[in-house]
């Protein structure tokens, strides 16, 4: 049971009343009578001896802390029953008083008052320190409108209080947390000021009895990028959330182009307010006296009126041959009509005022790297990975993700730029310095423009890294592949939905399988030059994205890994035995190829038909 008010706790501290009850104790506001002003008391309802220790040396460590949207640490001390620490009090009111009263917040005050939040956070993190207890109800908007960040969990302790909703799946399960479960908990509470609904347990979603629904479809005037970056921030795996309190901050900033929404300079929660039973009366027309016509006014409505007389009289004359003279109204009509198409006439005819130009956002250029191959700019997009219409059960259910913007190679990484790699004694030699057809392959000049083969998925790896870029995951290269920003649409092949066996390297007429293609003639009866086929690059302009050699991937395989997947920059699992493939090769037969198609390998497994190509977020 709490504490009631008017306690006084270690013959100084006098309470007012509870902030807030958990299951190790209580939170209160209380009254300082030594130093005549207002404290938080944190109460932790353990009077052991080694907590007792343990709680010393977390207080000394919070003390130390120094951040002007963190409450400061005052004292501590021990009493029979528990552990209690004193920190200045915020006086304001916390955003989880505002959701109850008012329901979901708008979006152009919960942005900046989370991106504010991240301020001390990436402080504490700074520090080594984490929160573990970040919620509404913790952060505090003070009269002046700072927001502060208190209660924390008490970490030092072991103490993970992680409040219904709002805790991250590992803090919950008492494992090794970092940083991104800070950032969990962020994400819970920007989707609560949202939607005014609390998130579904973390556990409960990594067990499947529960699911979250996306921000945008609880409460529909949410903005869409906003629901992704709660969606990101919640994911349950920790490496696909942002990295650090201050990437989700930079995630709240509103996209380029996108336009702020129109705010009114007062507004007020519910229905416009009814008007007041005794209305004031209106105001009392004063009498105005009467102006008089100057000279001027005169003389311009006298020269209207000859104008007028001038254009009838005209009209007159020329119909004075007419058989049947028009009388009474009609003829009244037809001279009024002929004066309105002479002065008509006679105006001058305002010119449309042109619509403003606005010019399009250009695309980045490509970049060059150290090997002087271009990769190319991929802008973020929404799209469907995986096909629910292919016989492969692995790539069902087809699932709507967001992709981040990225940069990818142009082409497969060649044999001359690989070579460059083990100059440096950054990358090991292929296993094989020959090709299906030939003895000289790696090394010979002829090839320098060739795909490098028989590398592992770690010498892939090795080759990214020292470029200072990484192998793309599944469905950033399906993206690539096959995704139309301009149309919206995504296609089977990269150039479109009808096969073209002119378009790629595939198992044609020159292709030692059974099952080949015996009405095509790509040319090549193995690999080919990097970009032979122009009329096959993706509609972002990537070559050979399908055939020619697969490519390594950084994702682990997972046959079921569209069942339960991030609805943003999706990943693989975080190990496994297998890594991922895409793209087929110059051995793969037709009825294999798709931009959805999925392969794998041990990661060991170097061929004569698989490569690979890097990609890199932007720099």
């Amino acid at each position: 049971m709490p504490l009631l008010p008017g306690e006084l706790l270690h013959h100084r501290y006098r309470i007012v009343v509870p902030l807030a009850i958990g299951a190790y104790g209580a939170t209160y506001r209380a009254w300082d009578a030594t130093d005549r002003r207002d404290v938080a008391i944190k109460e932790y309802l353990d009077a052991s001896v080694e907590i007792q220790k343990r709680f010393r040396a977390e207080a000394r460590r919070l003390a130390a802390l120094s951040h002007p949207q963190l409450p400061q640490v005052l004292d501590h001390f021990a009493l029979d029953n528990g552990q209690y620490l004193v920190s200045s009090y915020v006086d304001g009111v916390d955003l989880q008083t505002l959701l109850d009263r008012y329901g979901p917040l708008p979006t152009d005050l919960i942005a900046p008052w989370l991106q504010a939040a991240t301020a001390p956070l990436a402080y504490l993190h700074g520090q080594n320190r984490l929160h573990l207890n970040i919620k509404p109800a913790n952060l505090r908007l003070t009269p002046a409108g700072e927001l502060f960040l208190v209660d924390s969990g008490l970490p030092g302790l072991g103490v993970r209080p992680h409040a219904p909703g709002y805790g991250a799946p590992e803090q919950q399960a008492q494992g090794a947390v970092g940083p991104t479960a800070d950032v969990y908990s962020l994400g819970a509470t920007l989707y609560s000021l949202l939607t005014g609904k609390l998130p579904p347990n973390a556990l409960s979603r990594e067990t499947g009895l529960s699911d979250l629904t996306p921000a945008r479809e609880v409460n529909p005037n949410v903005e869409p990028y906003l629901s992704l970056v709660a969606g990101r921030a919640m994911s349950l795996r920790p490496d696909t959330r942002y990295d650090t309190a201050a990437d989700f901050a930079r995630a709240l900033e509103r996209p380029a182009g996108r336009p702020a929404p129109v705010v009114s300079p007062l507004r007020r929660a519910g229905s416009d307010p009814t008007p007041a039973a005794n209305a004031a009366p209106p105001p009392r027309v004063v009498p105005r006296s009467r102006r008089r016509m100057e000279p001027r006014s005169i003389f311009g409505l006298a020269a209207l009126v000859l104008v007028v007389l001038a254009v009838g009289a005209l009209y007159l004359l020329n119909n004075l041959e007419e058989p049947e003279p028009v009388a009474g109204a009609a003829a009244t009509g037809t001279l009024q009509s002929a004066v309105i198409a002479a002065l008509t006439q006679l105006a001058p005819t305002p010119s449309p005022t042109p619509e403003p130009t606005i010019p399009p956002t250009p695309t980045p250029q490509p970049l060059i790297t150290q090997t002087d191959s271009r990769m190319i700019y991929i802008p973020g997009g929404t799209f469907t990975l995986g096909n629910d219409a292919s016989e492969e059960n692995d790539e069902k259910p087809a699932q709507t993700v967001r992709i981040d913007a990225f940069y990818i190679d142009e082409t497969e990484v060649t044999n001359a730029a690989y070579a460059q790699c083990v100059a440096a004694e950054a990358c090991p030699r292929p296993d094989r310095a020959g090709a299906t057809y030939y003895n000289s392959y790696y090394g010979d000049a002829a090839f320098d423009d060739y795909p490098v083969i028989n590398v592992s998925w770690f010498d892939a790896d090795a080759f990214c890294a020292w470029q200072g870029a990484r192998l793309p995951s599944e469905a950033e290269w399906e993206y690539a592949a096959s995704f139309d920003p301009i149309e919206s649409v995504k296609y089977q092949f990269p150039w479109g939905d009808t096969f073209d066996g002119e378009r790629l390297n595939f198992c044609d007429v020159n292709c030692p399988r059974d099952d080949r293609s015996l009405e095509w003639d790509d040319g090549f009866r193995d690999t080919a030059p990097v970009g032979t086929y122009p009329g096959g690059r993706s509609p972002m302009g990537v070559y050979d994205m399908l055939g020619n050699v697969m490519e390594w991937v950084g994702d682990w395989y997972d046959f079921d890994a569209y069942e339960d997947i991030a609805d943003t920059n999706p990943r693989g699992p975080v190990d496994g035995e297998f890594k991922s493939l895409r793209g087929g090769s110059w051995l793969t037969p037709l009825d294999e190829l798709g931009v959805a198609a999925r392969d794998n390998f041990d990661p060991t497994v170097s061929q004569a038909n698989l490569g690979f190509r890097c990609a890199m977020p932007p720099p």
